[in-house]
């Protein structure tokens, strides 16, 4: 290697060996040893060289480890030992640079083998292509080597086999190299600046890529610009074409013309479009309800006919439940409903302000070394991501669960244009592409909150429309947190003064106005942090103090009525508005500072641009805090029939640690007040959207009349009768009466039964994160289960990576909670055996429940019967929805509750269930056997 300012470059013949090997568990000091190892030879771009060969470990290989490679001891048996071996691949590593997936095990494994038997530790540079991949490849759907190989095209043919990842490895190098070589200057320059060590030399890829840039300096790519010193993609009009479409193709042969070799004519699919249209051409369209099963392919069953209804002139606004299925409905839009129009469907996704990247912001974070190896290294992949990503949505990136602190660092809290960056700023692109685009796709959420902003009454679509309800009552919730709050004081007091590095105190100490304005900043910072604790102690003496109440969940948690609410709001009004004074006073004495600062412009450091954007972060999170008060204030003001207000602090009995609370608990006159009025007659469509025949449910949570809504339930896709069963434990006990030990024993017992039993992929679904722990240890300690992969929510992962490795491993069995009843898609041999451990209704203990039926039962009407059972049997349907998601698909679902056939309610539950699915009342002790008999009935032919 050569050295480069500091750095080292990788010289243009350095051989590059990359490296993989299989053993029988992770720690060689305690015995485990390697039992295949592959290697490849990178020279110029090119693999020049391999070495393979398999390795008898002469130690016992753990069931899991033979599951996950293939490789059994019988394979082993013939192969030569390590010792026989190791000093030829010795040899071959010298003077190369070390590469694998994950280096710091690959080569210290391999290290204390060679050490083992008397050779030296190599003594190599070495390179990672985990982190390597991570910073070039930033929205990569994950970083195994199998995630990465699909999505570069690289073939693999046996994953987990040391030859084949060795050879995909290295084939993922020379493309990882490449890219690198591939980046703008700028960006290579400011990857080189950002203080952070990668493992071992991964960085002097980046550092080779730079100097062979800096060498050559090609042409910046014709799709990237450069602004004010960042890479970013070009500006590009999406807005496609304009063409009205001739004529909406309502029969089936003019369907098919139009699908051509594209897309199958599907009978209910094709009634699906029709009415959406027919609804809209004819006089006095009506609010559509449609219940579209999974399988009818309702997105494109909506898309197609509002594409042609709004042809060139008129927009649709899409609205679903998760930011996940947004990003689905715009791929369908882009490559799908594309492929059948005339024209170019413009389509845009639209999330609240805070999912969006700050260039500015951004740009000022690179100036800050944080100290923080994760947070420099998310800088990394974000200089990386601005020269592919056209719209900031930080949701494009794999970057876990990113520091809320950093998050609110660098998104965007203003929809102020921003003049540094102009028309490149994302925010504005968002905005311009909002206005202009055929198709705006938003989440419920969102729409609950900026109905209003859409102009001309557009079209609306409410996918999974069954959640809007609990999306809007979710989104009314606001939580004042008096410690947080009396937080962002105490951050904005120490960078006025600060014992222990440079605050503004420092920075104005010679401007005679800007000590003046920090002087009077101090005093309303102390006059706010008074008035707040002035005012958690009055809301804690007139509701806490002397109060006895049952801890939950480690919280004390009580009730406020709205009358006492009100009286304590207008007792405390002048307090309340000294509050709010004291927020504006520092609005304005801050204001009154920046400009001074920007009138001194020619006299600050970068570092003194950073210390004023520190406290602009803080007093944009004061402002949040704040505008919680004022929000519950006018939630209680106009909503106060339909709203709960609670108090609670944590069990220490401390009181700076309050937090007051409020929600509504019933979506009445909401939509009708604050949806509707916005747009064409709306479209609803979900799989479950009613829970019986007669249920007044969905009406009531959407404001809609009955009498005056059109209302479609397509027919079931799936063959049900031949392709799926339901059995019903008709002895479990019933949860809510049985000893937890002895239930949580039942189930276990059971779920050992049928897996054992089948054999087969399982989901159990849970309604409680307690129980599933509670399980999962038992079903650990059965060894008859040793042979399945046991993965449950909470417990050995999150729900996002054990939901991953379900779907990729053999022999493995989930156990989720509320998440995985609904959204995740497991068709064929994925999941062929779904268990639902107890019904689906909601805790009947927290307070937003216990008000909700209190608000029920003053509408005259039974809480029971008109909202827990809807509710638990749409969770239900969703459930039971996990079974069959392709024509082929064979499935069977298992109850381990009685009360679906014991209780009154237990027969509405089942009619709501698929009308052809066959279900069968049985005993515990048979359910193994009946699920073995069906899936022996069922077996696929050859």
């Amino acid at each position: 290697m050569i050295e480069l300012r500091g750095k080292y470059v990788f010289a243009k013949d350095q051989i590059f060996a990359v490296v993989d090997i299989e053993t029988t568990g992770t720690n060689s000091k305690e015995g485990d040893r390697i039992m295949q190892i592959g290697a490849v030879f990178v020279q110029n771009n090119k693999i020049v060289n391999t070495f393979a060969t398999n390795i008898n470990p002469e130690h016992p290989i753990p069931e899991a480890v033979q599951r996950l490679t293939a490789l059994t001891p019988a394979m082993l048996a013939s192969a030569p030992v390590f010792d026989d071996v190791a000093l030829t691949l010795w040899h071959q590593l010298q003077n190369t640079v070390f590469v694998a997936h994950n280096i710091n095990f690959d080569l210290p494994f391999l290290n204390s083998e060679f050490e083992r038997i008397g050779l030296d530790p190599l003594n190599i540079a070495g390179v990672d292509t985990v982190p390597l991949a991570q910073i070039l490849l930033p929205s990569a759907p994950g970083y195994r080597l199998a995630d990465l190989t699909q999505l570069l095209g690289i073939e693999h043919i046996h994953p987990h086999r040391a030859d084949s990842d060795a050879r995909a490895t290295g084939e993922l190098f020379i493309k990882l190299f490449n890219l690198a070589k591939q980046l703008p200057l700028v960006t290579l320059l400011a990857l080189k600046q950002l203080p952070i060590e990668l493992p071992r030399q991964t960085a002097e890829v980046i550092v080779t890529a730079l100097d062979i840039v800096e060498r050559h300096n090609p042409a910046l790519a014709s799709d990237l610009v450069i602004v004010d010193g960042l890479a970013l993609q070009k500006l590009r009009d999406d807005l496609g074409k304009n063409e009205t479409q001739v004529k909406f193709p309502s029969t089936k042969k003019e369907k098919t013309k139009l699908y051509g070799n594209q897309l199958s004519y599907r009978g209910e699919q094709a009634k699906f479009m029709n009415v959406i249209y027919n609804n809209f051409t004819h006089e006095n369209a009506k609010p559509l309800l449609l219940e579209a099963p999974t399988g009818l392919g309702k997105s494109l069953g909506y898309l197609l006919p509002m594409a042609y209804l709004a042809g060139g002139e008129e927009q649709v606004v899409i609205s679903t439940a998760t930011k996940l299925l947004q990003n689905q409905l715009a791929n369908v839009i882009t490559e799908q409903l594309d492929a059948l129009l005339t024209f170019t469907p413009s389509v845009v996704v639209v999330k609240g302000q805070h999912h969006y990247l700050d260039l500015v912001r951004f740009k000022r974070s690179l100036m800050t070394d944080d100290q923080n190896f994760a947070l420099q290294f998310t800088k990394m992949r974000l200089l990386v991501w601005l020269t592919q990503t056209t719209t900031g949505d930080l949701d494009e990136l794999q970057i876990g669960s990113l520091s809320p602190a950093f998050r609110d660092q660098i998104t965007h809290h203003s929809t102020r244009v921003n003049q540094q960056f102009g028309a490149y700023d994302f925010y504005s692109r968002l905005q311009h592409a909002r206005k202009h685009a055929q198709f705006v796709i938003v989440n419920h959420a969102y729409l609950a909150k900026h109905a209003n902003e859409f102009k001309n009454e557009p079209y609306l679509v409410v996918d999974e429309a069954q959640h809007l309800p609990s999306d809007v009552l979710h989104v009314s919730r606001k939580q004042l947190r008096f410690r947080w709050v009396l937080g962002q004081v105490h951050n904005l007091e120490v960078l006025i003064q600060n014992s222990h590095g440079r605050d503004l105190t420092e920075l104005f100490d010679n401007i005679a106005a800007g000590r003046r304005e920090l002087n009077s900043l101090r005093d309303n910072l102390r006059q706010l942090s008074d008035g707040i604790n002035r005012l958690q102690t009055l809301l804690y003496r007139s509701f806490l103090l002397n109060v006895k109440l049952a801890p939950v969940h480690g919280v004390y948690e009580r009730r406020l009525t709205n009358e006492s609410l009100v009286t304590f709001l207008s007792h405390h009004g002048e307090l309340i508005n000294a509050l709010i004074a004291s927020t504006n006073e520092i609005h304005q004495h801050f204001g009154n500072l920046q400009q001074i600062f920007n009138d001194e412009s020619g006299r600050w450091l970068a570092n003194d641009r950073v210390l004023l954007a520190e406290f602009i972060r803080a007093m944009v999170a004061l402002d949040e805090g704040m505008a919680t008060l004022i929000d519950l204030r006018g939630q209680l003001a106009d909503y106060p029939e339909s709203s709960v207000f609670w108090l609670s602090e944590a069990v220490q009995n401390d009181t700076s640690n309050l937090i007051l609370s409020g929600a509504l608990i019933t979506t009445k006159d909401y939509f009708t007040r604050n949806l509707y009025p916005y747009f064409k007659v709306p479209v609803f469509v979900g799989a479950t959207l009613f829970s019986s025949a007669r249920s007044q449910y969905i009406y009531d949570q959407l404001n809609l009349d009955k009498n005056m809504v059109a209302t479609k339930r397509f027919k079931e896709v799936f063959d049900y009768a031949n392709h799926a069963q339901l059995l019903i434990a008709k002895d479990a006990p019933n949860p809510s009466e049985t000893n937890h030990f002895l239930y949580t024993d039942y189930l276990a017992r059971q779920i050992s039964g049928l897996l054992l039993g089948t054999h087969k992929k399982a989901l159990i679904l849970f309604n409680s994160l307690q129980t599933i722990e509670q399980v999962t240890h038992l079903l650990q300690a059965d060894e008859r289960l040793n042979e399945f992969n046991i993965l449950a929510q909470g417990v050995t992962g999150t729900r996002t990576k054990v939901l991953r490795r379900f779907k990729d491993e053999n022999n493995s069995v989930l156990l989720g909670t509320s998440s995985f009843w609904e959204g995740i898609d497991l068709p064929a041999e994925q999941l062929e055996l779904l268990v639902i451990t107890r019904l689906p209704f909601e805790s009947p203990d927290s307070i937003v429940v216990r008000a909700q039926n209190e608000w029920m039962e003053q509408q005259k009407r039974n809480p029971f019967f008109s909202l827990a059972l809807p509710k638990a049997i749409l969770q239900l349907r969703q459930g039971i929805g996990r079974l069959l998601r392709s024509p082929d698909d064979i499935g069977l679902a298992v109850i381990l509750d009685a009360r679906i056939v014991t209780k009154q309610y237990g027969k509405t539950m089942q009619n709501a269930l698929p009308n052809e699915l066959p279900v069968s009342e049985i005993a515990s002790s048979e359910l193994a056997k009946s699920a073995r008999k069906f899936f022996d009935a069922n077996k696929p032919t050859e």
